[in-house]
């Protein structure tokens, strides 16, 4: 069996792991640190895996260079059995597992880390890993094997890809709760980039009478959620940050909010439940204690 994989020369671990480095990196640079003798290294082993397999894996562009469709599927391949091997070693030596968790920063950090005691509780012996990151890379991330599971909108999920839904999040308007007694004239309003939202808000408080005055602008929910708990500005915020700011926080529902609910749910590679140890034990417990 593989007599005929393993007969000529050019195939290593180390070869491998390098050129998954590259892809990841998106450069030889990147990958070797800058060091111009692991550079040196790396070009050459790059050489040697394409004689090996036959196909071009990497190629110029500009000063650069780009990894190929078919470097790319070596890259994936390589991930994937490499991380097989991995738990089989630390399974052998009875050590912890690392799963890798990836997801926009409000869903970290108000509905997966609170989750986390019980989970852990449930499936020991793991190591996690969390990564903010945006829907596309979190997409790519799943196909490329560098993350095990992503929470994501099920429009964003592509094929080979499984998903399964956790329930809708929806938006409400969050004020500091000292406005109750006092609100006032002009009203701070903390906003997220690339918000929706925020020009129906501004018809919507002119029409009410009522200032909101964009006035901090945020990377994430959860800078806007801080302003909101210091009782700098209000914020349009997805309700599972009452998890932070319930006792702080006047919470004001608009109807117009109610069109921008967006299923969430919990995305994976085919391949994961199939092959890594403990994988469907916590997607189980993901799927009880984040919905």
């Amino acid at each position: 069996m593989f007599e005929k994989l393993l007969s000529r020369r050019g195939l290593s671990f180390e070869r491998l792991k390098n050129f998954a480095d590259i892809a990841e990196a998106g450069s030889i640079t990147r990958a070797a640190d800058g060091d111009p003798a692991r550079q040196s290294l790396m070009s050459r082993q790059i050489r040697e895996l394409e004689e090996f397999f036959g196909a071009e894996l990497t190629r110029r562009k500009g000063k650069g260079l780009e990894v190929t469709p078919a470097g790319l599927e070596l890259a994936r391949q390589i991930r994937f059995q490499l991380q097989s091997l991995e738990d089989f070693k630390l399974s052998c030596a009875n050590e912890a597992l690392e799963y890798r968790f990836a997801a926009g920063n409000s869903v970290l950090e108000w509905m997966l880390i609170p989750a986390l005691p019980k989970i852990e509780a449930a499936v020991p012996g793991l190591h996690l890993s969390l990564y903010d990151t945006r829907s596309r890379d979190i997409v790519n991330g799943l196909l490329d094997h560098r993350f095990d599971f992503g929470f994501v909108r099920k429009s964003a999920v592509v094929e080979p890809l499984k998903y399964t839904p956790l329930g809708k999040i929806g938006y409400a308007l969050y004020e500091p709760a000292d406005w109750a007694k006092k609100r006032p004239q002009t009203a701070k309003l903390a906003v997220t980039e690339g918000v929706e939202f925020l020009k129906e808000l501004g018809q919507a408080a002119a029409q009410k009478k009522k200032i909101l005055t964009p006035t901090h602008l945020c990377t994430n929910f959860t800078q806007a959620a801080q302003l909101v708990r210091s009782g700098v500005a209000a914020a349009i915020l997805p309700v599972v940050a009452e998890i932070a700011l319930k006792d702080c926080a006047t919470r004001i529902e608009l109807p117009w909010l109610s069109k921008y609910r967006r299923e969430i749910g919990i995305a994976w590679h085919e391949r994961l439940l199939d092959t890594r140890p403990k994988a469907k034990q916590l997607l189980e417990q993901l799927k009880t204690h984040m919905a």
